[in-house]
């Protein structure tokens, strides 16, 4: 049996790509090859070149402030956050630049923003790959590769169980970090939760103009509805956009085994400092499906 991993799309939730495949090879479950889009693609690749656990050390050392400096706030490069940051974290975790330099087949999912076709990357530069996949509207800016200007491969195929066939995988485990247990995909925040999303910024408060801190939360003197903020808006409106197709591509290619994250209400798409709170949650999917998981996959123990 060849096992392939589909590493869906998710922003910062994606970062439980981590923990499902620290559990999986807790139970000595390891996969032969893997498929991913978005982060997906990024914990794929480091998986792929042995790098997973420097990956999560990188990812669980991430604070607010560090992140912060990921941000481009001249917004010059058409999205929020550098697009060098993805370079960078490829640099410092010590994976290769090739595709052909890792230790197990990969795949990432990007989309030609000039046909909306899903392109599949397995060759070359691995680092171009993995930020073509990661280009997130809003987010990343399109990246050019290969003649092709490239955007988040989540807007084809959030779950690329597909491309996992591609790879010569007859049974496929998938993992979807957008997962819901009901029909909202946002709910209103409470008024501590808008606006300073950054809570460190409320230490500011006592320095802050009269105006400026009247927009804080615990300055609020009303009852009015909070209206959703950035980070609402760029993580809800990816999830509108890939619920539709990511239940009809399941539905046309199901994988043998489908892991889904509910995050919704505990990480949102930019809240990289939350990787903890995703890989721990990563780890009690295969927890909780463990039984269906060795039914299906439990000849790859080694």
């Amino acid at each position: 049996m060849t096992l392939g991993l589909a590493l869906g799309s998710g922003g910062a939730r994606g970062w439980c790509h981590i923990g499902v495949l620290q559990e999986l090879e807790a139970m000595g479950i390891r996969p032969d090859v893997a498929a991913g889009c978005s982060m997906g693609a990024l914990v794929g690749a480091a998986w792929a070149g042995g790098r997973l656990d420097a990956l999560a050390d990188w990812a669980t050392a991430l604070t607010r402030s560090r992140v912060m400096r990921l941000l481009d706030v001249r917004l010059s490069g058409g999205g929020l956050v550098q697009g060098g940051a993805i370079a960078q974290i490829i640099e410092e975790i010590g994976l290769p630049d090739d595709f052909s330099d890792l230790e197990k087949p990969f795949l990432a999912v990007a989309t030609d923003m000039t046909t909306g076709q899903e392109i599949w990357l397995r060759e070359g530069s691995l680092c171009n790959a993995v930020r073509g996949s990661m280009a997130m509207p809003g987010v990343f800016a399109p990246f050019r590769h290969e003649g092709r200007w490239l955007l988040d491969g989540g807007m084809v195929n959030p779950v690329p169980s597909s491309a996992c066939r591609a790879l010569g995988a007859d049974t496929t485990l998938a993992v979807n970090p957008n997962g819901a247990h009901d029909d909202k995909l946002w709910v209103p925040a409470e008024p501590s939760r808008s606006f300073w999303r950054f809570e460190g910024l409320k230490e500011w408060a006592d320095i802050l103009p009269e105006g400026l801190q009247k927009m804080l939360p615990e300055a609020r003197k009303d009852e009015r509805p909070v209206p959703p903020d950035y980070l609402d808006v760029v993580s809800t409106s990816m999830d509108i956009m890939s619920r539709y197709l990511r239940q009809t591509r399941l539905a046309s290619d199901p994988p043998q085994i489908l892991l889904e994250a509910d995050l919704r209400q505990t990480v949102l798409v930019l809240e990289l400092e939350k990787a903890g709170v995703a890989i721990e949650a990563g780890r009690e999917l295969v927890r909780a499906q463990a039984d269906d998981i060795r039914a299906v996959c439990g000849d790859k123990g080694q």
